[in-house]
């Protein structure tokens, strides 16, 4: 790797080819991941307040013997509730722990997991569209890079299959377009 202007974590920059040059990085915003995840929010609301309800109704029961353990039937609904808020929260970490590079060699995205060897997303030249690039009603920058999601523009985009959250988005379409028409 030969670029001196990318910082990357120790485990990402031990991921680069031998010869292999950065072209072009950027981290995507958080707030953009999260706002991806917000619909979990709806989810949280239903089996949590399901989960209560069950729990709320249980208890006026009168209910003797073995019967006693009904209310606490609700509570894997209540904790599935709770973790469906952690949703946003989640998505917020994982942007903070994504890069998108575009090296002389290849157009990928990287990943740092926990306690995990770093998940390293390699685009082919076959799966590989001219990049496709969208600007947010926020200012930033999608840029869909797989044929896949280009063809279903009526459907969001899977965050495996492009950059999201970019500040500019022309510089990467660029970028990648300097490696794939060599």
């Amino acid at each position: 790797m030969s670029n001196s202007s990318a910082i990357f974590p120790p485990e990402i920059a031990a991921l680069f080819l031998r010869g292999e040059e950065i072209r072009w990085q950027e981290q995507p915003r958080p707030y953009v991941f999260i706002i991806r995840g917000f619909h979990y929010i709806a989810y949280a609301m239903t089996w949590g307040v399901l989960g209560a309800f069950w729990y709320y109704g249980a208890t006026l029961a009168q209910f003797d013997g073995w019967w006693r353990i009904v209310p606490y039937l609700s509570l894997p609904f209540i904790f599935t509730g709770f973790r469906f808020f952690l949703v946003p929260i989640a998505m917020g970490e994982r942007a903070r722990s994504t890069w998108y590079i575009v090296t002389n060699q290849r157009v990928l995205i990287a990943e740092l997991i926990k306690k995990q060897a770093p998940h390293l997303r390699v685009f082919s030249s076959e799966e590989m569209a001219p990049p496709q690039v969208v600007k947010r009603l926020d200012g930033l920058y999608n840029v869909i890079l797989t044929r896949r999601a280009q063809d279903h523009p009526h459907l969001q985009p899977r965050l495996d299959s492009g950059f999201f959250g970019l500040v500019d988005g022309e510089m990467a379409a660029r970028a990648i377009n300097s490696i794939t028409t060599s």
